[in-house]
């Protein structure tokens, strides 16, 4: 019992220790990883969310872009920025049809003569006129080394506003992708802010900037920022109507084609790389115009359209739950399992991430989960592999001693059972010799008689072991020949008769015509044997045994039916059970060794038939054969 206890106490520490390890490697792993901001494959899970959102704005009903290009260069013959004069036959072509808000994002310089004078103010008249009280026009500025690029002075009290990109150039990805907008600098709204209020008020919203969610303010830059979505793919072309600088000017545009809308005018030259920019969409080729960024960020404050960053130590609480949840999960089960797990909680993180991002606007950075999942399954793995090879090795060595063990068995039971044979035919012998050569008295004839019948019966049981120990070796085959089963049955009845007439029973026969089919005799006759001499030794005194035989086109079926004491329904169910006898009252004093079933059942289904039994106690039994009728 110490010595149980003791390998008891082994064996469990040994589970612990293998539970235990990995667990205080996983969380140390964990605890080091979520240490570090893993930006690049935020960027990239961020990007994908925002390429894939579903979220939608029909733009073009809000905003149209006009673009100083290389076309209308050619066709004015002006070389950007364009003369004043370019600029008011603009401003009087856009103007009479009625817009309702116009950004200018280009870099007009001071005149350098009397008659751009003259066109200066005339451009500054043109646009008070539409905007007296600053409302309904902005000029776009931007930054560069030197500080904000602004308007002419006699051009900077018709107002203007920050329309700069913010690029993640020194913060998060560090890859100059524009993913923020900015809100307000040194309290003042920018361009995109001061537009989308304007157009919100116009179409009777509210402007609570409060209500952009995921505003944030940086001291260094004393300005907010907010994560913004792309509600169209910028690449796409034909989302934004967007039309040359030239066809305005010249009036060749559509009717009401500016009419209560946002007209954006700026540059975009192919060969200017500095009109362009690198979005979510493209973050490797500079394809996508400033202008259309500008629309889209305008788009996206108009609908509120802004993106909630769930705060870092959210995600990194979260990361380490993932972690002990999935190490408890492969801890338990088998590495395919775990791996099925493992894939499966991937997907889900990354599937509920993608809905709060597309459906709610909520951002849940990714790294931290992702990689804490990988981080568990590559630690666990060997470990359950290792536990897995220790399991698989105690149970081949176990597999190999009870392999050995049981062959040892049946090299035992087959010589006990061969040297039984040679006595137990001696004694029937000597026991036959007896009752031939010498004038007995009727109680010597009886026990001579009894002496007999228990060698027959042993030599019966013998005869079974040796068979069993054949089939569980493998070493049992088969001779088929072709048979009539009707002959089969009829020897077997005809030896049984004498028994049958001392019992006081009745055998009988209902053998329909059969063509002979390929059955190894020896094998079937004492299959057939078997069942019915089961059938007169359970059966009782005046008793019925039917044997009979009927066939159909695939199967030549044999029955062995009694009108006996029957069976119960819980031992029919095992009756072909190795070792399995019936026990009640009647059966309790009839010899047998519980194999004569079983082997009946192994003996036809080397046939590739079938055997089935039936019984109700008080009315009998019934065993049907199926052999193949070929």
């Amino acid at each position: 019992m110490c010595g149980q206890n003791m390998n008891e106490n082994k064996s469990w520490y040994a589970l612990d220790f293998n539970r235990i390890a990995p667990l205080m490697v996983t969380l140390a792993f964990i605890l080091v990883l979520i240490q570090y901001s893993f930006y690049p494959l935020e960027a990239f899970f961020y990007d994908l969310w925002v390429k894939l959102d579903f979220s939608h704005d029909d733009i073009h009903e809000k905003v149209v872009v006009v673009t100083l290009d290389d076309e209308s260069d050619m066709f004015l013959g002006e070389t950007y920025p364009y003369s004043y004069a370019t600029h008011v036959r603009l401003m009087n072509r856009i103007l009479q049809d009625k817009p309702g808000f116009v950004n200018y994002f280009v870099n007009l310089l001071e005149p350098d003569s009397e008659i751009e004078s003259r066109y200066q103010d005339e451009f500054s008249d043109i646009i008070k006129k539409f905007s007296p009280r600053h409302e309904h026009f902005r000029f776009g500025t931007d930054i560069d080394t030197f500080g904000e690029l602004l308007p002419p002075d006699k051009l900077k009290n018709i107002g203007y506003s920050l329309a700069t990109l913010n690029r993640d150039s020194l913060l998060f990805a560090k890859d100059d992708v524009v993913r923020r907008a900015i809100l307000t600098i040194s309290g003042e709204d920018s361009l995109h802010l001061w537009t989308a209020k304007r157009y919100r008020e116009m179409i009777g919203l509210s402007n609570d900037q409060e209500q952009y969610k995921g505003t944030y303010y940086s001291p260094e830059a004393d300005a907010n920022f907010v994560l913004f979505k792309y509600l169209f793919n910028p690449i796409k072309k034909g989302v934004i109507p967007t039309i040359p600088f030239h066809r305005v000017v010249v009036g060749h545009f559509p009717e009401n084609y500016f009419a209560n809308k946002i007209v954006l005018i700026g540059p975009q030259y192919l060969s200017n790389g500095a009109d362009y920019v690198l979005t979510p969409f493209d973050k490797e080729n500079i394809k996508v115009s400033k202008l259309t960024v500008h629309a889209n960020i305008i788009s996206s404050l108009i609908n509120k359209q802004t993106v909630v960053e769930i705060k870092e130590l959210y995600t990194k609480i979260a990361a380490l739950l993932v972690s002990l949840i999935l190490s408890l999960l492969i801890s338990r089960v088998q590495p395919l399992r775990g791996l099925v797990m493992t894939v499966a909680i991937i997907t889900t993180i990354l599937l509920l991430s993608y809905i709060s991002f597309s459906v709610f606007g909520v951002w849940i950075k990714l790294a931290h989960l992702i990689l804490s999942v990988f981080v568990v399954y590559y630690i666990w793995v060997p470990f359950r592999a290792i536990e897995e090879y220790q399991r698989r090795y105690a149970i081949q060595e176990e597999t190999k001693l009870l392999k050995q063990v049981d062959n040892l068995k049946q090299n035992f039971i087959s010589l006990m059972s061969h040297d039984l044979k040679t006595p137990v035919a001696k004694i029937a012998g000597i026991a036959d010799i007896l009752k031939i050569k010498y004038d007995n008295t009727a109680d010597q004839r009886s026990m001579l008689d009894n002496i007999v019948n228990a060698t027959k019966e042993l030599n019966s049981f013998i005869t079974s072991i040796l068979d069993l120990t054949k089939i569980e070796s493998q070493n049992l085959t088969i001779i088929k020949e072709s048979k009539d089963v009707n002959k089969l049955i009829e020897l077997i009845v005809e030896k049984l008769r004498f028994e049958v007439g001392q019992k006081q029973m009745f055998l009988e026969t209902e053998l329909s015509p059969l063509y002979p089919i390929q059955i190894d005799v020896t094998l079937m006759n004492r299959v057939i044997s078997n069942l019915v001499e089961n059938a007169i030794k359970y059966a009782g005194k005046g008793k019925t045994v039917l044997v009979k035989t009927w066939d159909d086109a695939d199967w030549v079926y044999i029955e062995v039916r009694d009108n006996g004491v029957g069976v119960s329904e819980e031992d029919i169910l095992h009756i072909f059970d190795k070792f399995y006898r019936v026990k009640n009252d009647s059966t309790h004093a009839i010899k047998g060794s519980g194999l004569g079933l079983y082997l009946v059942k192994y003996f036809i289904e080397l046939h590739n038939g079938s055997i089935s039994a039936q019984s109700k106690l008080g009315e009998g039994t019934s065993f049907i054969i199926k052999l193949k009728n070929e």
